[in-house]
């Protein structure tokens, strides 16, 4: 028994089919000139003559070499040309928010986001030069852009929030700041976390979520900076006594400021045996530290001078009828005193 094969289909190659189609009336040519300017597999590479030939046959043809060379040229220029605007863009914007109060690390952030973003728009541009078509390429960066910002939810909201920080700037690099439960300098601020040094110089690391969402006080926002005192002093204390001294004492500092003066603010809310008194003065930021360990040491020995009674608030327990302290556990091994005395005279007897 013969087994049936199914019959062989002969094997055309492109100018076989390109004469079939013309002899059922198609027009041919134009396939038939750009196969013969790209066609190069047929070549004979030992023939250098031949190969010559062809490849500046290949090089002179519209649908060849000078096509391919003159996407090239497109190519690099549309990216020669976005670079230098990008360049131009960002030097601009630099020049134009240094005149601003904008922080200096937005600043930087913008401009490097003009710069590098105008690149990547320009090579996108270019790539259409070379005849690659955009919609597969940005569709592809847009399913990955899905993906990460789906698997990095909580960097993408980091960076949010360093955006938002750049923007409203409730503290730069340097300032003195309470955040998140921390007192501490300011070191680095970038898009994902903010780097703060506490007064023991240990850098501790918050991320930007973290940072926004708490309370954030600035202490070094203005130039000039309040100096306070509060002190606690008996009922009976003469004010102006105090009074006198705080102003006599801030006023000899030649770092506190005397515009505005030195002031103090008495404050009794319930008439008990003290008074609340601040004293206040104000210095320059930076010298805040230096002057308020100054006043504190000084405060202390003039206090001490002029007799000054410090107190603190106190409370006074009055308690009555209070019964003898027993203890269970003594009085449960110990017996009574008839049972004392039976067992002694047991151990007499």
């Amino acid at each position: 028994m013969v087994a049936h094969q199914p019959p062989q289909r002969p094997h055309l190659n492109g100018e076989e089919v390109l004469d079939e189609w013309d002899r059922k009336g198609g027009d041919s040519e134009a396939y038939r000139k750009y196969i013969s300017a790209v066609n190069l597999i047929q070549i004979d590479f030992s023939d250098t003559e031949g190969l010559g030939l062809r490849l500046k046959g290949w090089l002179l043809a519209d649908e060849g070499g000078m096509r391919w060379l003159g996407n090239i040229g497109k190519f690099l220029g549309i990216l020669a040309i976005a670079v230098v605007l990008s360049l131009l863009l960002s030097m601009i914007l630099n020049w134009l928010l240094r005149r601003s109060s904008m922080s200096d690390i937005f600043r930087r952030f913008l401009t490097m986001l003009i710069r590098r973003g105008g690149v990547v728009a320009g090579f996108l541009v270019a790539l259409t030069a070379l005849e690659i078509s955009l919609g597969p390429i940005l569709a592809l960066v847009g399913g990955a852009s899905f993906v990460l910002a789906f698997a990095l939810q909580s960097k993408i909201g980091n960076f949010a929030s360093g955006i938002m920080l750049l923007m409203h700037r409730p503290f730069d690099v340097g300032d003195e700041i309470k955040v998140a439960g921390y007192w501490a300098f300011v070191d680095s601020i970038s898009l994902a976390n903010t780097k703060i040094k506490d007064f023991n110089n240990n850098l501790i690391t918050l991320p930007n979520n973290t940072v926004w969402d708490s309370e954030i006080i600035n202490y070094t926002h203005a130039e000039i900076r309040v100096l306070s005192f509060p002190i606690h002093v008996r009922f009976k204390q003469d004010l102006d006594q105090v009074y006198k001294m705080w102003m006599e004492l801030a006023l000899s500092h030649p770092k506190v400021l005397k515009d505005p003066e030195p002031e103090w603010f008495p404050w009794n809310e319930y008439f008990e045996y003290y008074i609340f008194v601040e004293l206040m003065a104000t210095t320059r930021t930076e010298d805040y530290w230096d002057v308020y360990v100054d006043l504190l040491k000084q405060l202390q020995k003039r206090v001490d001078e002029l007799g000054i009674e410090m107190t603190a608030p106190q409370q006074d327990l009055n308690v009555r009828n209070v019964p003898p302290q027993t203890d269970p556990i003594r009085d449960r091994r110990q017996p009574p005193p008839a049972e004392m005395a039976e067992i002694g005279g047991q151990r007499k007897a």
